[in-house]
């Protein structure tokens, strides 16, 4: 027997309901409620089919349909039992009242009764409807009859069998964005509603399109912004020439938050559509409703067929021809490449902005598409520096390098680095970079949820492949990344198959000269797959350590795999090369040489160390204390240095004496003793032979230290002297230098065969003139012009930037902005940016934003101040920046 209502409830709830009687009437009632809601609901899906003028409900039947030339009232009957006459007597007498308005013309149309039942109909009833009495106007409609009209819904048994077939038709309406299934629900509600006697109880033609915008095309927009935007470097435009772009990036890259800004300033009208909500096979469909709820009027809405799926978007495109139109739609990751080369095709004429995440066939799905994928290149330094300020963790230019290397500067994972040294890391963003390199960090970050899962995915060949990618951090060639692969037993093609798949996942990047390397956002994850074998590992940092040099001593020697190979040297113990790099005078510019401060320590304080080794590291020490301006620890490495000379004097040449005299001269040069400077000085002099390069660079030494022993005169006349010597020297002349370009200077010193590090003593000797001129107030000519060319042309960049700054300020001092202007745009920032001299770039883009205030760009000028403001800097660096922001609003008023 079938389960009563009181059943039910007795079933569910333990205890019986008080009055089973009621319990069943109620339930029945709204049976009956809803399967005549329901077949309303049926017949506005059948609306535009029936070619219907009106639907009414509750008036002066359930429900009447309004057609051209008729008129059909519909009585909607549930029962349990065949259908009596007693059922529907009343509706047919009540019925003769309507036919009568017709007759008399009070109503249009043709009239006609329509009973729908849910049950076949009883004997006697069957009988009477064969009659020859039995009126021509009134019908019956059961489960097992055919409907009157081609259109009218047929009647169900029950429930169940009107709630499938409302879904199946549902399913045929044009931009079922929705599932069917709740666009059903969602009109029978709108049925209720309109029973309880909104809008005259009436559905009419006019209304109907709309009714379907309502609840079938629900529109898509661009999602809201979280945070102020803030744009990633070298943002590109959202529209361009191209007919079809596809803009790929990791989960939290802001593909979606640059297309929901661009649009913001776009002057073109943008259709959102986001695939993440629908299953592939629905994407054409929703897409085509959203197009046709933006461009298209309502009768080209009512003119379109019932039809699902791509056939639906094709008769959309069809109206939109001559109309600009453009898309951004997002998340195409979850789309295969067939299905959205035919969405593509389909609109042939519409601008397409494709955004997703990296896919394996991310190569192949380009070539379907004709494209070539574009990448967002995430924040800058200083929108990273912003973000860390505002949370209260602010950071130094070189912390944010660093950051900016783990996180890409993709914005979710620059936001949530800034959220965990908040939380975390009690605001220290560089303690913080220290955990995320060494992953020793406990707290997860959104970066590795978002990348591990792709990383565990790889093939061990492509997991190795990229953690030797992250041991490497510098691009590298196809032969170097084989020769090192050939350490981990790495074939070959197994190397080439796995940087294939890299590519396609947005792992790999490739830069000009035919270098790869990984994307940064996924260098930290990548090195958790160095293999862990010590040997294996330490192999690995000599066969690297080998190819860095080789590529350095054929003449590869970029900034990056100098400070990758000097710190391979520390790791790996190689001593002795180190400490020959550090003799150098270059070594001291490059931003790494404090890095290694710790392994020249570790020489310097060896006994067992041979005492040359330790002569060199206590020299680099000392060297690297004078630039840091740490007066105290000079004088002790100083100190340390005599001690050991006096004790090994039979190990030292030239150049250590050399050496040891400079670093003297410097301690009395601070105390303002200029006679014991000059006694060094001489007493060294006596070691060294005639015209000698070492001479030279002592008596330079000398020069430098009367300097800094405000002994100016003298300093400028010594350093004069040597000027002359080196052009001499050198084979130049004046005219050689005058009026000539970096080039041709390097072209005439290259047909002499002449040392590039002399190039770089003579730009000193003159960059120290024009120090003491300026201190006397004299005049200097074009030496500082002359000493930043030589610079330039050593490549001895940090002294470039340095005197170009003063020189800029000679120009704005002589009114020349748009002089100043060029340098420092044209020369020095650049410098100070491709060779990461990052406390020199903050301080020349301060020395900008004054010199934009003089040209009257006061707006620039305060933009420019601030964002140099969220950095970290030492006191004295932020006093001088405060100082310009100063000088700044003090121009801005005149």
């Amino acid at each position: 027997m079938p389960k009563t209502p009181e059943d039910s409830h007795a079933g569910r709830h333990g205890d019986p309901v008080i009055d089973a009687d009621q319990l069943v009437r109620i339930t029945s009632l709204h049976r009956g409620f809803l399967y005549q809601h329901l077949y309303a609901a049926a017949c506005l899906l059948r609306f535009k089919t029936a070619g219907l003028h009106t639907l009414l409900v509750e008036r002066d039947e359930d429900l009447e349909a309004v057609l051209s030339g008729r008129h059909l009232y519909l009585q909607v009957k549930t029962r349990s039992k065949p259908l009596q006459w007693g059922d529907i007597s009343g509706a047919v007498d009540n019925f003769a009242a309507a036919r009568t308005r017709h007759t008399e013309g009070k109503r249009p149309g043709h009239p006609q009764l329509v009973i729908v039942a849910n049950v076949p109909l009883g004997p006697k009833l069957a009988t009477m409807t064969t009659a020859t009495d039995w009126p021509d106007d009134v019908t019956l409609l059961t489960p097992q009859a055919t409907p009157p009209e081609d259109w009218l819904p047929p009647a169900w048994t029950d429930l169940e069998e009107g709630i499938a077939w409302c879904t199946r038709e549902a399913a045929q309406v044009p931009f079922s964005s929705l599932s069917p299934l709740t666009l059903v629900w969602k009109l029978a509600a709108r049925v209720v509603y309109a029973c309880t006697g909104h809008g005259n109880q009436a559905f009419t033609a006019d209304t109907v399109e709309g009714l379907y915008e309502q609840f079938v095309q629900e529109l898509q927009d661009f999602p809201a912004l979280d945070h102020d935007y803030l744009p990633q470097a070298d943002e590109p435009d959202l529209l361009t020439d191209a007919r079809v772009r596809l803009i790929t990036g990791f989960s939290g890259a802001g593909k979606t938050a640059w297309a929901a800004h661009a649009a913001q300033h776009c002057p073109e009208p943008l259709t959102y559509f986001d695939t993440t909500a629908l299953a592939a096979d629905a994407v054409a469909g929703g897409l085509a409703r959203e197009l046709a709820a933006r461009h298209l009027t309502a009768d080209q809405r009512t003119g379109l067929p019932h039809a699902v799926g791509i056939d639906l978007l094709r008769a959309v495109h069809q109206h939109l021809t001559g109309t600009p139109v453009a898309i951004v739609l997002d998340n195409v990751h979850h789309l295969n490449a067939t299905d959205l080369k035919q969405i593509t095709q389909t609109l042939a004429t519409v601008r397409l902005v494709l955004l997703g995440q990296p896919r394996p066939d991310q190569t192949t799905y380009s070539a379907h598409l004709g494209i070539t994928p574009e990448f967002l290149n995430g924040w800058n330094a200083d929108h990273v520096a912003q973000v860390l300020a505002d949370a209260g963790a602010p950071a130094d230019a070189a912390t944010i390098d660093r950051l900016i290397t783990l996180t890409g500067g993709l914005p979710l994972y620059v936001r949530n680095a800034a959220q965990l040294a908040q939380n975390h890391y009690a605001q220290d963003t560089a303690r913080m970079c220290q955990a995320l390199i060494a992953r020793q960090h406990t707290a997860p970050t959104a970066q590795d949820l978002i990348l591990e899962e792709m990383f565990e995915g790889l093939a061990l060949q492509a997991q190795t492949t990229a953690s030797l990618l992250a041991l490497a951090e510098i691009p590298l060639t196809h032969d170097e990344l084989t020769r090192l692969a050939h350490d981990t037993s790495l074939s070959p093609s197994d190397c080439a198959r796995s940087l294939r798949t890299l590519a396609g996942l947005g792992i790999l990047q490739r830069t000009g000269g035919g270098l790869t390397t990984l994307h940064d956002a996924t260098r930290a994850l990548a090195a958790d797959y160095i293999p862990h074998h010590l040997g294996t590992q330490h192999q690995l940092d000599l066969t690297l350590s080998t190819i860095l040099h080789d590529s350095l001593t054929s003449g590869s020697a970029s900034t990056g795999r100098l400070a990758r190979w000097a710190r391979l040297l520390a790791r790996t113990e190689q001593t002795e090369q180190l400490l020959s790099l550090a003799s150098h005078d270059y070594f001291f510019d490059q931003p790494f040489a404090a890095g290694l401060e710790p392994t020249l320590q570790m020489v310097a304080a060896d006994p067992a160390a041979r005492p040359i080794d330790r002569f060199d590291a206590l020299n680099a020490l000392a060297s690297l204390a004078l630039d840091a301006d740490d007066a105290a620890a000079h004088k002790q490495l100083t100190e340390e240095l005599t001690t050991l000379a006096d004790a090994h004097q039979q190990h030292w040449g030239i150049r250590e004496t050399v050496v040891l005299a400079g670093h003297q001269m410097h301690q009395h040069a601070d105390s303002h003793d200029i006679t014991a400077l000059n006694a060094a000085y001489l007493a060294a002099r006596k070691a060294l032979p005639k015209n000698s390069a070492a001479r030279r660079i002592l008596r330079y030494n000398q020069a430098k230290c009367l300097c800094r022993a405000e002994r100016y005169i003298q300093a400028d006349t010594i350093a004069l002297d040597l000027a002359e010597t080196y052009m001499a020297h050198l084979g130049l002349e004046d005219r050689d230098i005058v009026g000539t370009s970096v080039e041709q200077v390097a072209a005439r010193l290259e047909a002499a065969d002449a040392d590039l590090d002399d190039c770089k003593r003579l730009a000193d000797c003159l960059a120290l003139a024009v120090r003491c001129k300026r201190q006397l107030s004299q005049s200097f000519g074009l030496s500082a012009l002359h000493a930043m060319k030589l610079y330039q042309l050593s490549q001895a960049w940090r002294h470039f930037v340095i005197i170009g700054q003063d020189i800029a300020d000679d120009f704005v001092e002589l009114g020349d902005l748009q002089q100043a202007m060029e340098l420092l745009d044209n020369a020095l920032l650049p410098a100070a940016q491709q060779q990461g001299l990052g406390d020199l770039l903050l301080a020349v883009r301060a020395q900008r934003a004054v010199v934009l205030a003089h040209t009257g760009d006061f707006a620039a000028a305060r933009t420019e101040i601030e964002s140099l403001l969220h950095y970290n800097v030492p006191p004295p660096q932020a006093q001088e920046i405060n100082k310009q922001k100063g000088l700044i609003e003090h121009l801005a008023r005149g």
